[in-house]
């Protein structure tokens, strides 16, 4: 219930934002998207992140393939050191070529950089406050001209294990629920995102390998100078497999 009642707030919190935006054109589909998404640790604090995905949409006006890689380092605890919390910084790079049906495809390079707070921290329950810049280079590739974005992110996202007590069968279990918001300072010429909203439920199958499977809603300004969006139904299927380390 107390989930439910996190995820109604958040529509309710978004739902004016969204009739607030001006747009002239808009449009509903249903997206798909797969990823694996490996971790090596390096050391204790340092983790190699990686990830490989697909996305596809329907109506078909566009697939996706991207890819990113980054680098995390876990801050050490130097107050409040009683507190159940930790603290990362993180920077990476994401790489994507969006094949277009009827446009010309593009390329986008998209550094970020971010801090992740996850406070509180709890053996069953766990709240992750993530805060994102990115900075995006596009080129369409008929005519290889350039675009520039710059976006502003932050992310709240909460996940609640099952233990094996509450549910005798439930053991690696887990549900989370997120909601994402981006500031884009300056708009590219495809793929603004504006909000997300993300429920799920996921299995920890081993201390290595993890699967989750997500329902969400996606707000995008797809086309910034014709002021079209869309809004989006998102099946996700996510793969996560920690590579053992010196961690």
């Amino acid at each position: 219930m107390f989930k439910v009642c996190i995820i109604i707030a958040l529509f309710l919190f978004v739902s004016p934002v969204l009739t607030a935006q001006e747009t002239n054109t808009s449009t509903v589909n249903n997206q798909i998207w797969l990823d694996f998404n490996p971790k090596w640790k390096i050391s204790e604090r340092v983790d190699l992140i990686g990830k490989v995905g697909a996305k596809s949409i329907y109506p078909k006006a566009w697939y996706k393939l991207y890819a990113t890689t980054e680098i995390s380092y876990a801050i050490p605890k130097n107050i409040f050191k009683k507190l159940k919390y930790n603290e990362r910084v993180y920077a990476g790079v994401d790489f994507y070529y969006v094949f277009f049906i009827d446009l010309p495809d593009v390329i986008e390079i998209s550094p970020y950089q971010g801090y992740t707070l996850t406070w509180p921290n709890r053996e069953r329950l766990d709240l992750q406050h993530n805060a994102e810049l990115g900075q995006r280079f596009q080129w369409g590739v008929k005519d290889w001209d350039y675009s520039f974005g710059l976006k502003l992110s932050y992310e709240a996202t909460i996940v609640f294990k099952f233990k094996g007590d509450l549910w005798e069968h439930g053991k690696g279990f887990f549900l989370s629920a997120s909601a994402k918001f981006w500031w884009n300072l300056i708009t590219a010429t495809v793929f603004n995102d504006v909000v997300r909203i993300t429920p799920g439920i996921g299995y920890q199958i081993n201390p290595y390998w993890k699967t989750s499977f997500f329902i969400g809603y996606n707000y995008t300004r797809n086309l910034s100078s014709e002021r079209f969006h869309t809004d989006n139904i998102i099946y996700r299927l996510r793969i996560y497999y920690t590579i053992p380390g010196r961690g």
